[in-house]
């Protein structure tokens, strides 16, 4: 099976390594500056077991030297999925399944479902519907992961916790590529599930990212801390319940708790969210999948979702005013 990854960051750096000790082909592609430092200097990943372990992963910055490929993960911000088209296209031949590992709502998911969604783009995250012209949904494989895991400097990641990954064909289908992936992550040693709602998956993870990672921005605190005081726990509370209103109006149906949800993402412990590791490196953040997304949804549910709106105000400015001051 030959799998490229595209996105040398956190998740496609610990996707490359566990993946690549399995008997498939794996590919990371990178930029020309991640490529070579890699080549040079290997790839360091840290285990939840604080054991370090030094790889040697394939990779690349020209994709069109690798051919197509069975599997292709897109391991970018939400925001960055656009610039992956060309590296994509070389990749893709008739039976070529791709897997974007985003946070947030992707732009694939009204992909065959009924209105309010009925195949129409959501503009918060695919503006000009690009994406959904060139990448074909019918290709996509769903996931959403609970790994936490980080950069830690150059050529290094840190894997803090959990192994749990979800997989499910875009458009609600039995398809045999959910199983090979889920064979696959199996066989790196994650703990890989198959699911037929692949979009209830997505709701669960966004849950605590649409709450946490926006309010680890406001006040610069770790997950856990935000989940256990009781001000921010209330605050990211309420825009959980905002967000399953919009859900439910949807269809996706819930077995889990806010609380549950809640307790889950506290778990995790001092963990520095993504979008907060994003702001103190002056990165873009991902407000328009994680946020966004949802408050585009609300409206199109007829929903009102004014903690959601608050907070998105709140933490676009704060961003906005580092970019000023960049």
């Amino acid at each position: 099976m030959k799998v490229a990854i595209i996105g040398a960051g956190a998740v496609g750096g610990l996707l490359a390594a566990r993946l690549g000790a399995t008997d498939a082909e794996v590919t990371l592609v990178a930029r020309p500056n991640a490529a070579s430092a890699i080549r040079r200097s290997g790839l360091t990943m840290v285990t939840p077991l604080n054991r370090v372990a030094r790889l040697s992963p394939r990779v690349t910055d020209d994709s069109l030297s690798l051919g197509p490929q069975d599997l292709v993960f897109l391991c970018v911000k939400a925001h960055a999925l656009r610039g992956t088209i060309d590296t994509l296209t070389p990749l893709l031949g008739p039976e070529t399944a791709i897997v974007p590992m985003v946070n947030g709502i992707p732009w694939w998911y009204p992909h065959r479902q009924p209105a309010p969604l009925a195949d129409r783009p959501l503009a918060s995250v695919d503006p000009d519907g690009l994406l959904w012209r060139t990448i074909d949904p019918d290709r996509v494989v769903g996931a959403t992961s609970f790994v936490a895991v980080e950069g830690d400097g150059p050529c290094r990641i840190r894997h803090v916790s959990d192994q749990r990954f979800v997989f499910g064909d875009a458009g609600d289908r039995d398809s045999p590529a959910v199983d090979r992936i889920v064979t696959l992550f199996g066989q790196a040693g994650f703990q890989p599930a198959k699911t037929a709602d692949i979009r209830q998956a997505i709701w669960v993870k966004l849950w605590g990212n649409l709450a946490f990672n926006p309010l680890s921005v406001l006040t610069g605190s770790t997950l856990g801390r935000l989940c256990n005081d009781p001000g921010t726990r209330d605050t990211g509370r309420a825009m959980m319940l905002e967000a399953k209103a919009v859900a439910e109006k949807l269809g996706v149906v819930f077995t889990t708790s806010v609380d549950e949800r809640i307790a889950m993402a506290a778990g995790v412990g001092d963990f520095k969210t993504s979008m907060l590791q994003d702001y103190e490196a002056g990165r873009r953040l991902e407000l328009d999948a994680i946020l966004g997304s949802v408050i585009e949804l609300a409206e199109r549910c007829g929903v009102d979702v004014p903690m959601l709106r608050a907070v998105l105000a709140m933490v676009d400015l704060r961003a906005r005013e580092r970019r000023e001051a960049a």
